[in-house]
């Protein structure tokens, strides 16, 4: 016997949707899936390791139902805060757009989905309109913003180093057949990673949405932009095939010797010209998605100075986008590790960026992502046991890759100093 229904009239669909500081639509329209298989309600969600699961060949409405997320339904629909969303808590308290908002401006159009919320906070039947899976860690890179749970680059190392790797990958192929199976109701699918571009799953996704006559999804990628060839396949020959414009959100940075060692595996000449041949596509939108954290506060103004003077950001209507996401975890690397002085450093950084903005005429929402970064560099933190294990981490991972911290950033050298 199944579930009996919320009380329907209870809903307030105009307070959800505009009031609500608890609700969000993706529990509802999306569940995701990190590289090893841990169930997520969305890529930003923070969950007890303890209390994770994991797809371990179960199927989709199985993981979409499970305890921690019908938990989380009746939570939002009660106007509870469960620390599973504390991160956009966290960016809502500081005015900060936060995932929340951007899910429910996005996918309210879905509201009615809850509807159909069992009192146990189950769906019966959940419907993906919202695709963001990620089948394996497969990366060709080992980003110091990232490990080794997104990067089989950076878990071939750790192996290889005698670290203890924490997971174990999921098996996913029953999930992959009923995310082939959702994709007649797919409105968008977000392909990211490891490196979604030379992952396998990405193109049988592609390939079976052109079979089924789904063109019109709305492609959105996250990409390190190192390569568009996969086994003798041309990703822009797949794209030409779809009604919208691809929105391809590179994953960037900083330029030259500092984009190499923050992003290890990074080739700045081979990056810059593909991303200049994306600019190029007509059917291509292009952002950019910069991970604000300790090894490029100091240097932003440098890094959107270049960009605007290479012509890869500009203020022209058609130019591409930039989101500047605030990385709060692991928090060794956040900015607010950062002592006072290198803090008042990094704020100058950011003014001098928005002058930048306002002297090349940038409109007040460009300029609005650096005023957020500032907000956010404000936050109280701060701890000396975070600055110690930035030291810590700085100095192995440069042993084993034989890089040097300090030649890449001479204005941070003295973070090293005990």
């Amino acid at each position: 016997m199944s579930a009996s229904k919320l009380n329907e009239p209870s809903l307030n669909k105009d307070f959800l949707l505009s009031d609500s500081k608890t609700f969000c639509m993706f529990p509802w329209v999306h569940v995701n899936t990190d590289p090893t298989g841990i169930v997520f309600p969305c890529c930003v969600a923070t969950i007890d390791p303890k209390d994770r699961e994991t797809v371990n060949g179960r199927g989709l409405n199985e993981i979409a139902n499970i305890d921690n997320i019908k938990q989380l339904r009746l939570d939002m629909l009660n106007e509870v805060t469960n620390p599973i969303c504390q991160i956009c808590t966290e960016h809502e308290k500081f005015n900060i757009h936060s995932v929340r908002k951007a899910a429910n401006q996005t996918y309210g159009k879905y509201i009615d989905a809850v509807d159909n919320t069992n009192e146990d906070g189950s769906l019966s039947d959940f419907k993906m309109y919202y695709f963001d899976m990620r089948f394996n860690n497969i990366c060709n890179f080992k980003c110091r913003t990232c490990n080794s749970h997104f990067s089989s680059q950076w878990e071939q190392e750790n192996i290889r180093n005698g670290i203890k790797i924490e997971f174990n990958k999921s098996d996913t192929r029953q999930l992959l057949q009923d995310c082939i199976k959702q994709i007649p109701h797919m409105e968008t699918a977000y392909f990211a990673g490891g490196e979604p571009l030379i992952t396998e799953e990405h193109y049988i996704l592609l390939e079976e949405m052109i079979k089924q006559g789904r063109t019109d999804i709305n492609l959105v990628y996250n990409t390190n932009l190192s390569g568009f060839k996969f086994k003798g396949k041309h990703v822009f020959d797949m794209w030409d095939k779809f009604k919208n414009p691809v929105n391809v959100c590179a994953s960037i940075d900083h330029y030259g010797a500092r984009a190499e060692y923050i992003r290890h595996g990074t080739v700045w000449d081979v990056v810059e010209a593909n991303y200049k041949s994306a600019m190029q596509q007509d059917n291509i939108n292009l952002s950019i998605n910069t991970v604000y954290s300790i090894f490029n506060a100091l240097t932003i103004d440098d890094f959107y100075r270049y960009l605007i003077d290479q012509g890869m950001y500009s203020n022209r209507p058609s130019a591409p986008t930039n989101s500047l996401n605030c990385t709060a975890n692991p928090k060794e690397i956040a900015c607010h590790a950062l002592p006072a002085e290198y803090r008042d450093k990094a704020r100058r950084a950011l003014e001098n960026t928005v002058q930048l903005f306002v002297d090349a005429g940038f409109t007040e929402d460009k300029i609005q992502v650096i005023k957020q970064a500032i907000a956010w560099l404000d936050k109280e933190g701060n701890e000396e046991s975070d600055l110690s294990q930035f030291r810590k981490e700085v100095r192995r991972i440069d042993k084993i890759r034989n890089e040097n911290f300090k030649e890449a950033f001479p204005e941070l050298q003295g973070l090293l100093d005990e």
